[in-house]
């Protein structure tokens, strides 16, 4: 081609070019737009909510697998023990080995510590200082470690108290298997908790509401059950006006709720019920044990015929438990270790389910050592000791027809083995008290919001007096206890007290002067429960509202009944600050 023709073609080509530019123009160039768009909010809050990623395969992953289906289950009973028999004698080298089941949980790393693992062995704290041998074992379910119990294949039977209590009723029916409880192992310190959704911000939102009974889902019959009947009782709620789901096992409910969103929450333990409040939105944790953190209380119990005929091995268990907890908090990674090994599960989640300090205030259990012990079988003034978590226990499964004849607590603690020890540990200081910081006006607690519940009591004082009259109400010495043990089970908070009048004199007497006597008068709660148990006086608050609080629904100052409801005093439970 000639540099004519060159020219020619290459104009044609600019020309094209040029049409489609005019021609596009708009679409290539569009016109510059303005700063503050007209926007479609709820069109792209639909698109937003759309786009995000559903939660629920990826969490469920993340979950503890259980044993037991994930589907729910009809309501049961617990099924009665059968086959007893006397107990089995397995040797080793000459020597008597002791068959100790145990279930996953971190309370556990002081036993499998001082045994060196799950196996008899001579290098245990056991065969080494007191010349017998142990036998570790995993039988994660209750009722077949307690029929292993009653069967005679083993010789101790774990649980928490709340679940002996459960169990004692069939298990004493035989002389040979009545469960002699021995040793507190620990209190659960944040490894049973309560999840929510939607409107359900603490305890008490767990009331009916318009007719609406709220749906949760948990495992029937075990600590979840008894955790939550007792928090529901603790702020007045009649537990009838929750709609109870159950699941198979812990686990099961934790994915149930996930992946059902009709379900307002569930009850269950860690890591699930963290994992699913940090990680499926719109989720939070209401409660746990961090908080209630003396409730639920890990014990084992040996046969009654085993105790009978080898004393001094029972006692020399605990020595030894009590010798792994100290060899646990020395070497952490080493407890972590025998763990993972034991319970199959990856050294990092062990180190975070014992906690960095060994179980003392961090980690899904606190391990109770020697004076812990003492106080919690021992002291009769402790507000969370063995009677009141047993009674409590008791009364609860009665209500709710899984025991009809609850089991005296003197019939299966053995507070002997614990208070002939008292001389060699002496020198062991108690653990377990938190630090409540001095002065502290936690504003939380001004603010009405993070409270975990609030229960409501009525005593009655003299007209314009502020001193509790045990003569002019003679349900305040019961209704004292009744917030000591609520303030013992919550070891880890703070109670905030709160005086309230009625509005009957609104209007004749100075507001300032009704709101000082209201807090006298919860001030004199406060003193009282001081005055009976061993609180740090930094864990209580007193706030005095006057007539500026009435229960809702109730404000009719001409309304005698209503002005009754009204002289009330409230408590309310609010977390530990956190620094």
């Amino acid at each position: 081609m000639t540099g004519r023709g060159k020219f020619v073609v290459t104009i044609l080509i600019l020309a094209v070019v040029g049409f489609g530019v005019y021609r596009w123009w708009d679409k290539i160039a569009p016109k510059g737009v303005s700063s503050n768009p007209s926007v479609d909010t709820a069109a792209v809050k639909k698109a937003l909510d759309a786009s995000k990623p559903t939660p629920a395969a990826d969490v469920t992953s993340k979950l503890l697998a259980g044993t037991n289906a994930v589907s729910l289950v009809d309501g049961s009973s617990i099924p009665s023990v059968s086959g007893v028999s006397d107990y089995d004698k397995p040797m080793k080298d000459g020597k008597l080995v002791v068959e100790f089941p145990i279930n996953v949980w971190p309370g556990w790393a002081p036993i499998i510590m001082a045994n060196n693992g799950m196996e008899p062995n001579d290098q245990s704290v056991f065969f080494k200082k007191y010349g017998f041998y142990l036998h570790l074992s995993i039988v994660d379910d209750p009722v077949k470690a307690r029929d292993l119990f009653a069967s005679g294949h083993s010789h101790v039977l774990w649980g928490t108290l709340d679940m002996m209590a459960l169990f004692s009723p069939e298990l004493i029916k035989d002389s040979r298997t009545v469960p002699v409880i021995c040793q507190q192992i620990d209190w659960s310190g944040g490894g049973d908790g309560i999840v929510s959704r939607g409107e359900i911000h603490n305890i008490n939102d767990f009331r009916m509401k318009n007719g609406h009974r709220r749906k949760v889902v948990l495992a029937q019959n075990s600590p979840s059950h008894y955790l939550i009947m007792s928090l529901l009782i603790d702020a007045g709620i009649d537990p009838a006006e929750v709609d109870f789901k159950w699941a198979g096992d812990a686990p099961a409910a934790a994915k149930i709720f996930v992946q059902d969103k009709s379900f307002d929450a569930f009850v269950g333990w860690s890591p699930d019920i963290y994992t699913v409040s940090s990680e499926v939105p719109g989720t939070r944790l209401v409660v746990s044990t961090a908080s209630a953190n003396h409730l639920i209380a890990d014990v084992w119990a040996v046969r009654n015929d085993f105790y009978r005929d080898h004393p001094d091995i029972v006692a020399n268990l605990a020595r030894g438990i009590f010798e792994g907890m100290d060899m646990e908090r020395k070497d952490i990674p080493k407890a972590a270790k025998l763990l993972a090994a034991a319970f199959k599960l990856d050294e990092k989640d062990c180190l975070g389910m014992i906690g960095k300090d060994g179980g003392v205030s961090e980690g899904d259990a606190h391990l109770t050592n020697y004076r812990e012990n003492s106080n919690f079988f021992l002291d009769p003034f402790n507000p969370s000791n063995f009677e009141v978590v047993w009674n409590r226990a008791s009364t609860i499964y009665k209500s709710l027809g899984a025991i009809t004849v609850p089991v005296s607590s003197a019939k299966v603690k053995a507070a002997g083995v614990l208070a002939k020890l008292a001389t060699e540990y002496k020198e062991v200081r108690d653990l377990s008290q938190p630090t409540f910081k001095a002065g502290a006006m936690f504003k939380t607690a001004e603010a009405d919001s993070g409270e975990i519940l609030t229960k409501s009591v009525i005593i009655s004082f003299e007209p314009n007096k502020t001193v509790l009259n045990n003569q002019y109400d003679t349900n305040i010495p019961a209704t004292m206890e009744e917030i000591g043990k609520l303030a013992g089970a919550f070891g880890n908070a703070y109670i905030v007290i709160e005086g309230n009048t009625d509005a009957s004199r609104k209007g004749v007497v100075p507001a300032d002067l009704v709101r000082q006597l209201s807090y006298d008068r919860a001030d004199s709660v406060r003193k009282s429960i001081l005055d009976k148990y061993k609180f740090d006086p930094n864990k209580f608050k007193v706030l005095g509202n006057g007539w500026d609080n009435p229960i809702a629904g109730m404000t009719d100052a001409s309304n005698p009944e209503h002005n009754k409801k009204n002289r009330r005093v409230e408590v309310k439970v609010f977390p530990l600050e956190k620094d």
